[in-house]
């Protein structure tokens, strides 16, 4: 079974990370989400990464499903749904932060640092199972699948409670040494 079947497999019943021993608790928030992602409001998709585990590959965020959320309200008028394809953004600049903190083999970011340019490439796999509603206190996790010089293949999931409501499988491409 090739590593993207297992990680499907796995990925769509519990989530790829649960913080552990090599886990570190962090609170890294606004602030520190900047100087690691060229995102910014209104598409900046995360509120803050609560646990890095450097030796494992992973990191845990959050993001609260703001009610008053403009896209809320086409998607779908009187049956809100957060949307998929925002779910997948999020999973993914949660991945960059992920890149970010490896390759500074820190669980922390200075004051000085930028954020890696880079781009999505590919994406494997992406699938939802259930709706992200308004209020929603939502879990973003990102996993390291495989690093190159400049490609890496992450895993990620957005999760409410203790249910995976998305999973995706996306490469990246590095712009920067």
């Amino acid at each position: 079974m090739s590593d993207f079947k297992r990680v499907i497999k796995v990925g769509r019943r519990r989530p790829l990370f649960i913080p552990g021993e090599t886990a570190r608790a962090v609170a890294l928030g606004r602030a520190e989400l900047e100087r690691m992602l060229p995102h910014r409001d209104p598409f900046l998709l995360l509120d803050g990464i609560d646990a890095v585990d450097l030796e494992v590959g992973a990191v845990r965020g959050s993001l609260r499903i703001n009610p008053d959320d403009p896209v809320l309200r086409g998607h779908f008028p009187g049956d809100p749904v957060y949307p998929g394809v925002f779910q997948i953004e999020a999973i993914g600049q949660l991945g960059i932060c992920l890149q970010h903190l490896l390759a500074s083999k820190s669980h922390e970011v200075g004051p000085g640092e930028t954020p890696r340019r880079l781009r999505l490439l590919k994406v494997h796999h992406a699938l939802f199972q259930g709706e992200v509603r308004p209020g929603d206190e939502v879990s973003i996790i990102a996993t390291s699948i495989e690093e190159g010089d400049y490609v890496a293949t992450c895993a990620g999931q957005v999760v409410v409670g203790d249910e995976v409501k998305a999973l995706a499988i996306y490469e990246v491409f590095m712009l920067d040494d």
